[in-house]
C-alpha cells in the first residue's frame, strides 16, 4: 500500500513490541550488500535476512541502531509529536500493557501524517496559517539538493539516499528542471515486484512500476502558505513536496518532519 512506511516488530518469545521495520532501514542493508558483495551473493543475502536476526544486522551494518521508538496510547500528542522530532522517524508503535499477563500490546500505528492530518481539522486560527509563507515561517530544507537524471540507474540513487541521510531525490531533465522524484518507497514496490537483481535499471523505468494508488510527485513554492501546504496533504497523503521556483527549478524539499516541527515549539 502506498504511504506505508514502516510498521512495528513482535518478540513472540517474550511477548514484547521489539522495534520498527522501515523503509530507510532496508534500504541501507541493500546498499550495504550491493557495496561489498558480488550481485548474486548479494541477492542471496538479501533474501535470507530473517526478521530475528534484523536487529543485529543493522547494529552491525550501519550506525543507526534498530529503532524501539514508542508511546503509551494516553500521552498527549504534543508529547508524541516532541518525541518524534527529536528522531528520524516519520511514525511510532502505541504500545500498552496487557494487565493479565504484563506482556506489550501494540495497538495501533501513529504517524506524523495522522498527526497533522488531526492539526488540519482541528486548529480553529485558519488566519494565521494563511498570514505567512513557507519562507517566512523557515519551513524545509533549501540549497545543496542532491538530485539525479533520468538515466540514473536505481542503485546509484540508492547510495545517495544511504550517504546524504535523505529519502527522496528530484529528478531532473536536461534544463534542470523537476519532472519527478524517486523515493524510498519506489524501492519496497521493486522488491514486492521481485526486482532486486534489477537495481541497475534506470530510474526512469522503475518509475514505471509505481502502483496505481501512488500520490503523485507534488510541487510548490517558498511563497505559498503553511494553509495550502496542508489542504495538499490531506488530500494526497504525501510525505513530502518539492519546492520549486517559477522554471520548476527545484529550490528545496518540504518533509512532514518540517511542517509538524512549525506547529511544535522546543
Amino acid at each position: 500500500m502506498a504511504g506505508i512506511d514502516s510498521t512495528p516488530m513482535w518478540d513472540s518469545e517474550i511477548s514484547a513490541y521489539a522495534g520498527m521495520l522501515t523503509t530507510t532501514d532496508l534500504v541501507n542493508l541493500i546498499q550495504y550488500y550491493y557495496a561489498n558483495f558480488s550481485l548474486t551473493e548479494a541477492l542471496d543475502n538479501l533474501n535470507g535476512i530473517q526478521l530475528d536476526n534484523y536487529q543485529e544486522l543493522l547494529k552491525r551494518y550501519r550506525s543507526r541502531t534498530t529503532n524501539t521508538l514508542c508511546a503509551n496510547p494516553l500521552e498527549t500528542i504534543y508529547d508524541i509529536s516532541r518525541r518524534l522530532l527529536s528522531t528520524d522517524y516519520s511514525a511510532l508503535a502505541l504500545v500498552d500493557e496487557d494487565k493479565e499477563t504484563g506482556g506489550d500490546v501494540v495497538v495501533s500505528m501513529l504517524s506524523i501524517y495522522q498527526i497533522l492530518n488531526f492539526m488540519a481539522m482541528n486548529f480553529t486560527e485558519r488566519k494565521l496559517l494563511k498570514q505567512y509563507s513557507l519562507y517566512d515561517l523557515n519551513i524545509g530544507t533549501y540549497g545543496n539538493l542532491v538530485t539525479a537524471k533520468e538515466d540514473m540507474p536505481v542503485i546509484e540513487i540508492i547510495k545517495l539516499f544511504v550517504e546524504n541521510n535523505i529519502s527522496v531525490v528530484p529528478i531532473l531533465n536536461d534544463e534542470g528542471a523537476v519532472v519527478n522524484a524517486f523515493a524510498e518507497s519506489d524501492i519496497m514496490q521493486l522488491i514486492r515486484e521481485g526486482l532486486l537483481a534489477n537495481l541497475d535499471m534506470p530510474v526512469s523505468k522503475a518509475i514505471e512500476h509505481r502502483p496505481e494508488d501512488y500520490p503523485g510527485v507534488h510541487t510548490c513554492k517558498s511563497t505559498d502558505t503553511l494553509f495550502s501546504v496542508l489542504g495538499i496533504i490531506r488530500k494526497t497523503q504525501l510525505q513530502r513536496l518539492i519546492v520549486v521556483d517559477d522554471d520548476t527549478i527545484p529550490q528545496g524539499v518540504i518533509t512532514l518532519s518540517d511542517v509538524l516541527r512549525a506547529f511544535i515549539s522546543e
